[in-house]
């Protein structure tokens, strides 16, 4: 063999164990980089029976290449899925390169039929979890957000689970601050007359991995009769089991991460606060102790929530006739008459008006009461002008608000007067006087 051709053998080897030591060295780095998969079961929480053929879906975002032309965008999503076994059981990897996303966590999210869908939140690589879900529930009861607390000038204001509001009227709140400081974290909370607390800490319901709502997810009624009509609560998550005065029930996320607020505006209040709380909630507006939770929430709806509220805890509910106050008020406000009459179901009635100083002259043709699939109590009336007649669709009514309809009426002149037609039901056992005198 030539000098020449020993140098390029040895240069041929050399260069072959250079790029070897590169190629391993390159692997070694990207196998330090690339994290472990997420791996763990899926259980039902009531029965721990292993849930098979559920989606669990992990994804980061970073940088990485995006659209048809290939734009580098900062936060491109990368996700990568895997099926639970018969077991229940899963192994995820972390997805997208790992040159690019390094070791970080994931966000972590569940899906299975027949069951409500997880978001377990951000986990690391590596982590072994056991998730618990619950089946999906045949009834979906309202909520949202219950806010309460002290205004700047401190005076403090609670929630109506009715009005689905905040509000200062103490006739009306269902839950209320009583005391609250930072350092360390302390809340003391108080329901109205008739209501009661009971607090059941997050430790004792035995969830073996938080999820998103979990705190409305999982137990569905208190263990023991919320009674204490005043509770202090500390940096202690856990689930708030309320009554109200109606013997209805509510129960609310205790989450000190997120339920406090020094200032800000009051969502529903005409009021800026100097110190607020805000918990999510469900509520059951009619007779019974379960509450279930079932994604997403949806806010009450006052008047219907009215009307469930004085059902009976047992027996069929009212069904026979009704006496209500109706009131008639101009645009500037004036009331134009009022007067108090009696229904019966399915019965028409047609009624003067009491109006007779008004500029226009009207009268209330087939006024009827009608009880909806829910067996409560609907309105329908006509006003029938000179110039104008309305027709009103079928109104919900109940004692604790009026319900208004917007009438838009001319008189002989063909001026338009604007009108509303105020409606609302007289407590059980009121005797109809017909007209009343303009207030």
């Amino acid at each position: 063999m030539s000098e020449n051709s020993r140098r390029r053998w040895r240069w041929v080897v050399v260069s072959g164990a250079v790029a070897s030591g590169l190629v391993l060295a390159v692997w070694l780095v990207l196998w330090r980089l690339t994290p472990p998969p997420v791996s763990g079961q899926l259980v039902e929480y009531h029965s721990d029976a292993p849930v098979a053929g559920a989606t669990v879906t992990l994804s980061r975002h970073g940088w990485g290449l995006s659209g048809p032309d290939r734009q580098l965008v900062w936060d491109k999503r990368y996700s990568a899925t895997a099926t639970t076994d018969a077991d229940g059981r899963f192994k995820v990897p972390m997805p997208g390169p790992a040159w690019l996303l390094g070791r970080g966590s994931g966000q972590l999210r569940v899906e299975s039929e027949g069951f409500q869908s997880l978001d377990a939140g951000y986990v690391a690589p590596s982590a072994r979890l056991t998730l618990q879900t619950v089946a999906n529930r045949d009834e979906r009861l309202p909520g949202g957000i219950a806010y309460l607390g002290w205004d700047l000038a401190g005076d403090p204001f609670g929630w109506s689970f009715i009005d689905h509001a905040p509000t200062r009227d103490l006739a009306r709140v269902d839950l209320y601050p009583v005391a609250m400081q930072r350092e360390p974290f302390r809340a003391t909370l108080g329901v109205a007359e008739g209501g009661g607390l009971f607090f059941l800490p997050a430790e004792a319901q035995g969830i073996a991995h938080p999820s998103y709502d979990y705190l409305l997810r999982y137990v569905d009624a208190s263990p023991e009769p919320p009674v204490a009509d005043r509770l202090t609560l500390d940096a202690t998550p856990g689930t708030l089991f309320l009554s109200t005065s109606q013997d209805r029930y509510a129960k609310l996320a205790w989450e000190p991460g997120a339920v406090t607020a020094m200032s800000g505006s009051v969502p529903g209040l005409d009021a800026i606060s100097e110190r607020l709380l805000s918990l999510r909630f469900v509520y059951r507006l009619g007779p019974g102790k379960t509450l279930p939770y079932q994604p997403p929430l949806f806010p009450v709806a006052p008047v219907r929530a009215a009307l469930l509220a004085s059902l009976p805890e047992e027996g069929a509910p009212l069904m026979g006739p009704r006496a209500y106050r109706l009131t008639v008020t101009d645009v500037e406000g004036r009331v134009l008459e009022r007067q108090n009459l009696e229904l019966e179901p399915g019965t028409p009635l047609d009624l003067p008006s009491c109006a007779v100083d008004a500029p226009l002259t009207w009268r209330f043709a087939s006024l009827r009461l009608v009880y909806d699939e829910e067996d409560l109590p609907r309105l329908q009336l006509t006003v029938d002008g000179e110039r104008f007649v309305y027709h009103s669709a079928p109104r919900l009514v109940s004692r604790r608000d009026d319900t208004v309809v917007e009438v838009m009426a001319f008189d002989t002149d063909y001026r338009r007067h604007d009108l509303e037609v105020r409606l609302r039901e007289l407590p059980a056992g009121a005797s109809p006087d017909g007209c009343l005198p303009a207030k």
